[in-house]
């Protein structure tokens, strides 16, 4: 009875210290989050604790308690764990893995995306650029590195210059002041001014920008806009006709 009452206890405690696991392995079998650098993690087999290095650029996210894989900056939770391994870089890239500005505030609408060192030059849509904080294509303005201006060719006019005539009335939004301009070479196009930085929108192939509205329209509704179609399919039409030769003397 004794001998059995002895091995009953020592299931326990072994099952026990099993569940309970130890500081480097929560549970036998896992992957789990180590210390205070953001891409390191413990690999648990059994128990035995493996410490491992997630490749340079991407750092441990912990999906479950248990369960946990090398991502990208914006999609990890390091929260307070916040050192890294030193980084090896390229002349392309500064670590193996991630996405980087291009370098140029004036050209911000394209970067560099990077695997294994090489990098492969990317383009946001037309008008938005990298934001390197949440690896997402981004409102100039919003874009620390960017200069809007510079990348969109456009300044806002100030609210009270004579330039300021040609927009419409002032919206308010959480974001504060809208003031809208067509854009200067194109109907397709306009400019939404935020608290004086440019926005660019794209109305489409077959609309064009009214400042009246302050929406896309069909051109027949925008007298200068639907002119300068008409002049444009003209020229159009004159250049497709055959020529006709002089005739000779």
């Amino acid at each position: 009875m004794a001998k059995i009452l002895i091995s009953a206890l020592l299931c326990v405690a072994m099952f026990g210290s099993m569940a309970l696991g130890s500081p480097e392995c929560p549970t036998p079998n896992g992957r789990f989050a180590s210390g205070e650098q953001c891409d390191s993690y413990t690999e648990c087999l059994d128990g035995n604790p493996v410490e491992k290095l997630c490749p340079d650029g991407l750092l441990f996210h912990q999906r479950t308690k248990a369960t946990g894989e090398c991502t990208y900056a914006p999609y990890s939770t390091c929260k307070e764990r916040a050192r890294l391994q030193p980084a090896n870089g390229t002349e392309e890239c500064p670590r193996q893995f991630g996405f980087y500005p291009n370098g140029d505030a004036s050209k911000c609408g394209v970067y560099r995306n990077c695997a294994h060192g090489v990098a492969s030059l990317t383009k946001c849509p037309e008008g938005l650029a990298f934001n390197e904080e949440t690896y997402q294509c981004d409102w100039p303005d919003l874009v620390e590195s960017c200069n809007a201006e510079a990348y969109l060719g456009f300044n806002c006019p100030a609210a009270d210059s004579a330039d300021d005539s040609a927009a419409a009335a002032v919206d308010v939004s959480p974001e504060g002041e809208l003031r809208y301009y067509r854009h200067p070479q194109t109907c397709k196009k306009y400019f939404v001014c935020v608290n004086g930085h440019p926005r660019l929108y794209n109305c489409g192939k077959y609309l064009a920008f009214n400042s009246q509205t302050k929406l896309c329209d069909f051109y027949n509704k925008v007298p200068e806009c639907y002119a300068l179609l008409k002049e444009k399919q003209r020229l159009k039409a004159e250049k497709q006709q055959p020529h006709v030769g002089q005739p000779e003397a």
